[in-house]
């Protein structure tokens, strides 16, 4: 038996009527949100205490470090959900996310050691929306 859904029929009649790099601009939006709640997660472990070790707990850390995790915490999950939904302001709550922690990862290195494989992973998650955008639109400009 076949379960008609309207949302999942007007989803996907959406994403059928997408040029190919707009629907690949779109998945891979997808995929950043889902990393974003994952990375959300994960702050969100180092502020409650879990997998304390060697670096000692949350309340070790130096202030700035602090901010630093509390502000992704906060952001990131946010900003998932608005490229999930594909919201403009999803786009730049992600691209300031981005932005604020490379700029603290410059600031504060001594603390965010942890945290710099993630801040290089998400500037290159930026360069490759950056690519995946000016394809998306070259293609409808070409149309």
């Amino acid at each position: 038996m076949s379960h008609y859904d309207p949302i999942d029929a007007s989803a996907k009649a959406h994403m059928e009527r997408l040029t190919p790099w707009r629907r690949r601009l779109v998945l891979f939006l997808r995929a950043v949100a889902l990393f974003l709640l994952l990375e959300a997660v994960y702050h969100w472990a180092i502020i409650c205490g879990v997998g304390e070790g060697q670096f000692g707990g949350f309340e070790d850390l130096p202030t700035v470090v602090q901010v630093g995790i509390i502000w992704a915490a906060i952001i990131n999950p946010i900003a998932g959900v608005g490229l999930w939904l594909g919201a403009g302001w999803g786009v730049v709550l992600w691209l300031l996310a981005t932005l604020s922690q490379v700029a603290l990862g410059f600031w504060a290195p001594e603390g965010m050691s942890r945290l710099l494989v993630l801040s290089l992973f998400e500037v290159a998650l930026v360069v490759a929306y950056a690519v995946l955008s000016i394809r998306a639109a070259r293609e409808s400009d070409e149309e």
